[in-house]
Order: structure tokens, then sequence, then C-alpha cells
């Protein structure tokens, strides 16, 4: 992706790429919002639906976040891997994805209940939906170019490495 990903940096300035970086999180309200209900986290959800609410509309479209910037609202980032580790799930053997990069069988499995509350999955034509995603994706490493190229050099396994840090942030994501 760093080619493409590159060429999108040098034709979109920063603004503009965290701009529909923040649609892009803003339509990735259900997930959050589900996940947050199912762990029993009723303030986190009720947050995340205000910062909805406020972002869709005041925010035009989650392209700014006046949620946070103007009411401090923080996002309560939640998946079904979070969710399924918050009720005592084990991480199970760690993988590493093509596309989706380091995971573990618990995350591997809660990426498919989260597949169908991304509202993305439910674009009607095929390829519009493959093209959403894959902008989404250019977009993203657009903005985090450098940071691999910068981990892999410090590190002396880098395997290990990575899965070593994939590991404590999830723990860490679940125990919040």
């Amino acid at each position: 992706l760093k080619p493409v990903a590159r060429g999108f940096k040098f034709v979109i300035p920063e603004p503009g790429r965290l701009a529909i970086s923040r649609c892009f999180k803003n339509i990735l309200f259900p997930v959050r919002l589900v996940n947050n209900l199912l762990q029993l986290k009723i303030k986190r959800a009720g947050i995340e639906s205000a910062r909805f609410g406020v972002n869709t509309t005041i925010g035009i479209l989650g392209f700014r976040d006046p949620a946070k910037s103007w009411l401090d609202l923080n996002a309560c980032d939640e998946d079904f891997g979070q969710t399924l580790g918050a009720y005592g799930v084990g991480s199970g053997f760690h993988l590493v994805l093509p596309i989706f990069g380091p995971s573990n069988a618990r995350d591997t499995l809660g990426m498919f209940p989260d597949y169908f509350l991304n509202p993305i999955n439910y674009i009607d034509s095929y390829a519009l939906q493959a093209g959403v995603e894959t902008f989404g994706k250019f977009n993203y490493t657009s903005l985090h170019l450098g940071e691999y190229e910068g981990l892999k050099k410090d590190a002396i396994d880098f395997y290990s490495f990575m899965r070593d840090a994939y590991e404590q942030n999830r723990k860490m994501k679940i125990e919040e």
C-alpha cells in the first residue's frame, strides 16, 4: 500500500486526510456502541452515542470532531475481540493476517461480528464497497507512513516484538 499511500499523501494535504480518517471512525459507531453495551459499559455507550450525534450533524458526517474539541467527549473504542476478552476468553495463538496485520485467535474470531456491524459492508455494490474500504486503507496508511520501518529498524527480533506489543496493547484495552 505504501506507493499509493505516498501518492495519496502528496495529493491530499494532512488536514484533509485527518478529516477523512475522522469520517471513517464516525461510520464505525455501531461497532463501538454495541460492544460497549455488550460489556455493560453504559456510560461509554452514552458517550459514543453523543459523539455520533454531534459529529454527524455539527461535525458534517464526522469530517470534524466537535464532540472532542468542544465537549471533551473522547471515543470509547471497543470491538468484539475486546468484548470476548472482557468475558474471559483467552487470546489464543498469535496470527499475522495479510492486509489486517497482527492479531490472535480471539480477535480474529471477533472480526466476524464487527463485520456485520460495519455499515460500509451494507453498500449494495460490491465494487463500491471494496472501493470505499480500499480508500479508507490508503488514507490510514498515508497517515502512518514510516512508523512500520521505524519499529522494524529498532527491533532485534521484529516478529517477537510485534507479537508482544500487540498482546500487551490488547490486554490494556480489555482492562480499561
